[in-house]
């Protein structure tokens, strides 16, 4: 949408009233949409090293990113309790939004601002995760978790009228915006096993069988509106339709392969979510919610005549959802008392943080002593863009504690769009 070189026919309380229910029903779109799937247990050390981990993770990590490495991993470990937070945006960095908060904006500081604003929108996605407890025993693994999840993406021309206002002459269209949220739990069994052995080779497979019982899953079925500005009145329309569920539980399954080539490499691919199902059939509710206007000009001051508003709830029939695939290949090797390791993540959909734009992860691990481990990665591509990623490993006897930072879209600190936090503990043996 271009906006006219005219100022606008000023129609006092009416504008501001159509123009602030429309954009507060956008808005609204948002609300709950809190932060792809990435389960805390597994998380720490891979976030830590860039996000690197299916040719590195070994015990309870390994069911996460590949579960071939289970094949490749010994002894005996139990997943105390691990967290993860990851949340960011496509258009404002701290800066920027330093920047703005509480300053006024003349006509050039609006014009920035809306050109930090891809045309696809503005878009927010995360995931918030939690384990309460994990199992590993050589190539067997069990794994508890549950998981918070969702994206939304709200129409840039939603900024341009909250900005600039409407423009005589001019429609303004809503109608990219959508979005999507869900939480749900999971248990997990996972399973590596050797293929094959050769002379200094090891090929393995392994999988994790997932049970998913759903909490809470929300989406948009359609989401549109515009309002337009003539010589003598306002008129407009927003629509949002939405289905929801309270429960519901379906099934999942992951795969991959690993290899241990000479010379020290491990590569590994993996599929995520190679299969998933989640059927929601517990107080299916769909939403209707309509506003129109009409008629509005600085004559008309019956404005509840002009602006009606629906919202209407129905029982629906139940639905089925899937959760996003992506596939993993990476490679990785020990140089003296670092760790390397290299990923390249594929998705086959574009929902929440998984894209399909390639995403490249690069990352390391500095075996100082047996007690303390540094971590420290990058990544490019993908949904969140260039990141940069800070981790600590703490071995204490059997207890080991990971902590992990992570810098979405970009690398200096104050350009960030988003930040990722994780920290777990487990017990191994």
């Amino acid at each position: 949408m271009k906006r006219s070189n005219f100022t606008g026919m000023k129609y006092g309380r009416g504008k501001a009233m159509v123009a602030v229910t429309i954009v507060a029903t956008g808005l609204a779109l948002m609300t709950g949409l809190m932060p792809q799937i990435a389960w805390a247990q597994g998380s720490v050390r891979s976030w830590g090293m860039g996000g690197t981990g299916v040719a590195t993770a070994r015990g309870l990590d390994a069911p996460n990113y590949n579960p071939a490495n289970l094949a490749f991993s010994d002894g005996f470990s139990v997943g105390l309790a691990a967290a993860a937070v990851d949340i960011h945006n496509n258009a404002l960095s701290l800066d920027r939004y330093n920047e703005i908060t509480g300053s006024y904006l003349d006509t050039a500081a609006k014009e920035q601002l809306l050109n930090d604003i891809p045309d696809s929108g503005f878009k927010l996605d995360g995931n918030v995760n939690a384990s309460v407890l994990g199992l590993q025993a050589g190539s067997f693994a069990l794994t508890f978790n549950a998981v918070g999840a969702g994206s939304g993406n709200l129409d840039k021309d939603y900024f341009d009228l909250v900005l600039f206002g409407n423009q005589l002459g001019e429609t303004v269209d809503f109608s990219n915006t959508n979005g999507e949220g869900y939480a749900l739990g999971s248990a997990g069994i996972s399973y590596g096993g050797v293929l094959s052995t050769g002379e200094r080779s090891r090929l393995s497979y392994g999988f994790s069988a997932k049970y998913l019982h759903g909490l809470y899953e929300m989406h948009i079925e359609e989401a549109s509106g515009e309002l337009h500005t003539g010589t003598e009145e306002i008129s407009g329309e927003a629509y949002v339709s939405t289905i929801s569920s309270e429960g519901g539980q379906g099934y999942g399954l992951d795969f991959g392969l690993a290899l241990q080539a000479p010379k020290g490499w491990t590569l590994g691919l993996s599929m995520e979510n190679l299969y998933t199902n989640i059927d929601w059939n517990r107080n299916v509710q769909a939403n209707d919610y309509r506003v129109n206007a009409a008629d509005i000009n600085a004559l008309n001051e019956d404005l509840g005549e002009a602006v009606a508003n629906s919202d209407t709830s129905y029982a629906a029939e139940g639905y089925s959802t899937t959760l996003p695939r992506q596939l993993r290949f990476g490679a990785a090797n020990r140089f003296g008392s670092f760790d390397v390791a290299f990923d390249y993540v594929q998705g086959f959909e574009n929902r929440g943080i998984t894209s399909t734009t390639p995403h490249f992860h690069v990352g390391t691990e500095w075996w100082i002593t047996g007690i303390v481990q540094p971590r420290f990665g990058l990544s490019v591509g993908g949904v969140a863009g260039t990141g940069a990623s800070a981790g600590l490993g703490l071995k204490l006897g059997f207890w080991r504690v990971d902590l992990a930072a992570v810098s979405r879209g970009g690398l200096d600190p104050n350009k960030t769009k988003g930040v990722a936090f994780a920290m777990g503990s487990s017990l191994e043996f």
